[in-house]
């Protein structure tokens, strides 16, 4: 049941997230949070200290701070444990029991202690940290597309539209009309006005565009000596076109 309601491996974000400091050679500080492991709970109030065991002088280890969840089917722990590792630095095992049958004992890796000699030179984290619900409702919320924006139409007559999702940093351009004046090579006069500069896709951006007869090219240059600088610009890369009807789309991200 625990697991088919709460499928998480890690650390949830509340109170410290079960940060790691350095107390001594010998001792490794957890502070407070909230972990599932196998879809059992464990909290750590103010912090807990665990213990290593003293390295050797010219060896390298690999030590394993684990929260170990043990259940016989009635009783039930769930505490911190070091596991040791052996000379050369290669991490030891751990338990990987399935404990949906409803018995055995389930280690979730929360850091590894790397141990140079006698000291201890790093500890690094193993686990995935995890959204509350919160989080993830207020991530889902922006999540959302905005309503269709027009820039109008262009001095061809061609409507260009935009919408951008916040929470994905993209947006999705939308061009649609009936050619009503020449298109030729490099023209910078085709250009629409009032695209937001904040979602703009930050370099130089060539779109094609079909035609009946020969294609277009949607532009954008954040950076140019002529008046197209930051405009959406429909252009011609070779020879002219002067009619037909054009429409499409594109997504591009402005993260």
């Amino acid at each position: 049941m625990y697991l088919a309601l709460y499928d998480y491996q890690g650390i949830l974000h509340a109170g410290s997230r079960m940060t790691a400091e350095i107390v001594s050679n010998n001792e490794i500080k957890i502070n407070d949070g909230i972990l599932c492991n196998y879809g059992r709970f464990m909290r750590i109030v103010g912090s807990e200290t665990v213990r290593i065991e003293n390295g050797s002088s010219g060896v390298k280890r690999t030590d394993l701070i684990v929260a170990r969840f043990t259940t016989t089917g009635t009783n039930e722990t769930h505490t911190l444990t070091v596991i040791k590792g052996s000379a050369g630095g290669a991490e030891p095992s751990y338990n990987q029991t399935d404990i949906y049958s409803g018995t055995g004992t389930r280690d979730l890796v929360l850091y590894a202690v790397h141990l140079n000699g006698l000291n201890i030179v790093s500890v690094e984290r193993k686990c995935q940290e995890y959204m509350s619900i919160r989080e993830l409702t207020e991530t889902v919320s922006k999540n959302v597309w905005s309503d269709w924006v027009s820039c109008g139409r262009n001095a061809c007559k061609v409507e260009l539209r935009y919408r951008y999702n916040e929470g994905l940093k993209l947006v999705e351009l939308n061009w649609d009309g009936n050619i009503t004046a020449p298109i030729v090579n490099n023209t910078m006069g085709y250009m629409w006005e009032g695209f937001p500069l904040s979602k703009s896709p930050g370099k130089n951006v060539f779109i094609p565009v079909q035609t009946q007869s020969s294609d277009l090219t949607l532009r954008f240059y954040p950076s140019t000596n002529d008046i197209t600088k930051n405009h959406w610009t429909l252009t011609a890369m070779h020879g002219t076109v002067s009619q037909g009807y054009i429409c499409g789309t594109f997504i591009y991200s402005y993260a």
